[in-house]
């Protein structure tokens, strides 16, 4: 790098600018105090970025914006906007906690995937819904599923099928099993049995 040209110049007006100018690399830096902000100004041959501070706003224009520290606090007594134009991630290495007081919503106009390498739970004080317009799907690989609850009720506006190698299903009370149009009870063998057995 060659010799820099640096000027000062106190204007009671216009206040105090210092410009440093780096002429073989087409860098120009300038820090403009005017009474009412200050403005850092690095101005290159592809590039420019600025730092402007007032009494109750500081703005930052960069291409490139690195914080490098041990920890990282902000806070706000007002509305909090995060918006990227491109991918956004947010990473850690260690535990994640996304915590609010009020009313959460996570929305997105394309897939959404939830997964752990470990277990998930998902759980609600009060109702807990869960809707796909066009299916929705309950799959394990390999244990139990199972469904609990006062009580149950398996729904189908067309059909209801349940199927499996071996199907079981058991009252402790009162079993009910009725069709308003036909109803069929079939198999390689068939066995009807009770203390009391009324068939018609």
């Amino acid at each position: 790098m060659g010799t820099l040209v640096c000027k000062i110049e106190l204007d009671k007006v216009k206040g105090i600018t210092v410009q440093v100018d780096n002429a073989d690399d087409q860098i120009t830096q300038t820090v403009v105090m005017d009474g009412t902000s200050i403005t850092i100004t690095v101005k290159g041959p592809q590039e420019t970025s600025t730092y402007v501070q007032k009494q109750d706003s500081i703005v930052v224009t960069v291409k490139d914006l690195t914080f490098d520290t041990d920890t990282i606090t902000m806070k706000s007594k007002g509305v909090s906007q995060w918006t990227s134009q491109d991918t956004l991630t947010v990473k850690s290495t260690k535990d994640m906690t996304f915590n609010t007081s009020a009313k959460l919503t996570q929305t997105a106009t394309s897939d959404a995937k939830l997964s752990s390498s470990a277990n998930v739970n998902i759980e609600a004080t009060s109702k807990l819904a869960m809707k796909g317009n066009m299916g929705a799907e309950l799959v394990t690989s390999g244990g139990e599923a199972k469904v609990d609850g006062v009580t149950l009720k398996l729904a189908g506006k067309t059909t209801a099928e349940m199927s499996g190698a071996m199907t079981k299903v058991t009252a402790t009370g009162k079993l009910d099993l009725e069709a308003s149009g036909m109803a069929n009870l079939k198999g390689s063998i068939t066995s009807v049995g009770g203390a009391l057995v009324k068939l018609g």
